[in-house]
């Protein structure tokens, strides 16, 4: 049991990890600026890769031509050859007692970016291969965040520009650990991030919408065309659009949203940072908190309350509470909803592995592995490790101390 758990633990955290931080603001720049094409994504249907291609207007070419981010970089980076699955698993060191294994590779999964278990221990997978512009838009100024301004809204499907996303199905049905089957439930989707099965059938955030897919006789094939349950979800920055449904114990659909987009939904405008929620029966959206960092990750414990990954220095995460208001940068993130909020809460107080940060986390409860029963596990792709926590009372809320390495 423990080695079984471990590894659909390591797989949900290895798989989602790379989804959290911002690579550097040169990756996004390059990818279609003319200097390095490999990093583009792949076409699908509809315009030609030359068009696909063409993701700036003359005045921003010029633009990235020039750029000179500041950070890290990405050099020595495109040169080296990527090790296979199982060469792969010889170069991590995980803690005594565990086991990794390999559940799904390429070519089978590409780039994904979120996982969701439905009821028969199915695993769905969106890939975010179309990442990171848009298919069929152009960018035609960005602020000095490197916030994009696009050409048009894209139109939901099924009258979209098809772009190269995909959610993927993947079932182990003789039950030994290892995914043997896969189907795609849906192709062509563009900058979609999120998947959530339930209600009849599948909800998919595709930014600028969230979208419910009916299959009500669950044979993984969508009964018609999607219905547009929420839009106006910004694109600016897909860093940090939104992100990680969540089914919550009281019946609502959580998401996050990222630092950098600017948002319209139901007439609530917020720049960026925020915990959110949607009724499927009511329909009514409500901001659940504000602010934290570059959220991305959403997990209830037991008690239902809500942790959220971050991008923001030795931290792990934050804890959100109901009307609650958290960091910001006022300059670049915007205000608060409310005018007669004068602060906000901090990150989760932190002490143990200093450099940053966990992007995306769960807090483990399933009882098989004694040892991380209460601790939030934390894949940190910056620094190639994941990380146990405790979870510690602070004042009221929580602060946390670093465990395990566990990989």
């Amino acid at each position: 049991m423990r080695k079984s758990a471990i590894t659909i633990l390591l797989a949900a955290l290895v798989l989602m990890s790379i989804a959290g931080e911002r690579r550097m603001d040169q990756t996004r720049l390059r990818a279609q600026g003319g200097q390095d094409k490999s990093s583009a994504p792949r076409p699908a249907s509809g315009p030609t890769q030359q068009e696909q291609e063409k993701h700036f207007s003359p005045e921003i070419e010029k633009f990235v031509e020039t750029f000179k981010p500041g950070g890290e970089g990405v050099e020595g980076a495109g040169g080296s050859r990527a090790p296979s699955p199982e060469e792969s698993l010889r170069l991590f060191t995980v803690s005594d007692g565990l086991q990794m294994e390999v559940v799904a590779s390429e070519p089978t999964i590409r780039q994904p970016l979120n996982l969701h278990f439905d009821e028969r221990g199915r695993l769905w997978v969106v890939q975010y291969i179309q990442y990171p512009f848009p298919a069929g838009l152009k960018v035609v100024k960005y602020d000095k965040y490197l916030r994009a301004v696009f050409d048009k809204v894209p139109l939901p499907p099924p009258h979209h520009v098809r772009g190269a996303d995909k959610i993927t199905i993947l079932e182990d049905s003789d039950g030994d650990g290892r995914f043997e089957s896969h189907k795609d439930f849906l192709t062509g989707l563009n900058i979609a991030t999120s998947v959530a099965v339930g209600r009849g059938g599948v909800f998919v955030l595709n930014p600028p919408y969230l979208l419910f897919y009916p299959d009500r006789n669950k044979d993984d094939v969508p009964d018609g065309d999607p219905e547009v349950c929420l839009s106006g979800f910004g694109l600016e920055d897909t860093h940090a659009v939104a992100n990680s449904l969540h089914w919550g114990p009281d019946g609502w659909l959580y998401g996050v949203q990222g630092s950098t987009t600017t948002s319209n939904v139901q007439e609530k405008q917020f720049l960026g940072q925020a915990v959110w929620r949607y009724h499927p029966a009511t329909k009514a959206f409500e901001l659940f908190a504000e602010g934290g960092g570059n959220p991305w990750t959403l997990d209830f414990d037991s008690k239902g309350r809500i942790f959220v990954g971050t991008n923001i220095g030795a931290a792990r995460g934050l804890h959100f509470v109901q009307g609650g208001y958290y960091i910001k940068n006022w300059p670049k993130h915007g205000p608060l909803t409310n005018p007669y909020a004068f602060g906000f809460f901090q990150h989760m107080a932190h002490s143990g592995y200093q450099p940053r940060f966990s992007q995306t986390l769960v807090i483990y409860e399933g009882g098989a592995l004694p040892h991380y029963d209460g601790q939030m596990i934390a894949g940190m792709a910056l620094t190639n490790r994941m990380q146990a926590s405790h979870l510690v009372r602070d004042t009221a809320s929580f602060g946390t101390e670093d465990t395990d390495a566990v990989v």
